[in-house]
């Protein structure tokens, strides 16, 4: 007998179309459409539209909570919650696309704030995590804040619609991996890179941009 489908099944189905296209405007009937179920077993899951972006905001406000966990684990080494954070920054941009941002504010802003705060949290977590790596001699002294700010800057603007990448003969993931490449030498200082184990950064990288192909 086939399983029934959780709702974090429809939840996964609809998070990429919502950092493309405005939810507000989306219907019961296109929701149902990109979750590919009919109405009646969209409300067997969810109570109403209301009732997704709520469980969706909720699903990215626990994603961000979780770089509590990562920059706090000292099981790993801070190369390697680098590479972690950098990851879920990636993450981040993909499904708090500035269409998404921007519709929520307008249309849910309460939910738009409850987000907001999340971020924040999750931006003191991580100065706190870089300005600890540079007094350790594993960073470069720098104001902590702004490796965040070009993260943020910077994978925006790759992932962007319609910047054309292609410019600048690089693929979407050619361009990710040499950004990443590019904080390595500018955050760790030289002694430390020879640490780094990227073997499967790559494969990493490609599995967060098939959620959105």
């Amino acid at each position: 007998m086939r399983k029934p489908m959780s709702a974090d099944h429809y939840l996964n189905k609809i998070k990429p179309i919502v950092r493309k296209t405005k939810f507000s405007q989306l219907r019961i009937d296109d929701i149902a459409k990109y979750m590919d179920i009919s109405k009646v077993t969209l409300y067997k899951h969810f109570s109403s539209k209301d009732d997704i972006i709520e469980q969706v905001v909720e699903y990215e406000i626990q994603y961000l909570q979780q770089a509590d966990i990562v920059v706090n684990d000292d099981s790993l080494s801070y190369v390697d919650r680098f590479q972690k954070t950098f990851l879920q920054s990636l993450l981040c941009v993909v499904y708090l696309s500035d269409l998404f941002l921007q519709d929520l504010k307008e249309f849910y802003p309460t939910l738009y704030d409850k987000l907001v705060l999340a971020q924040q949290n999750r931006n003191k977590n991580l100065r706190t995590f870089f300005e600890t790596g540079m007094d350790r001699k594993v960073f470069n002294r720098m104001n902590p804040m702004l490796p965040l700010i070009q993260d943020d800057a910077t994978l925006r603007r790759i992932m962007e619609p319609n910047f054309s990448i292609q410019w600048y003969d690089l693929t979407l993931k050619q361009a990710i991996i040499e950004y990443y490449k590019m904080k390595q030498y500018q955050m760790i200082r030289p002694e430390h890179l020879d640490s780094i184990d990227d073997s499967n950064f790559e494969s990493q990288v490609a599995e967060i941009l098939l959620t959105i192909s």
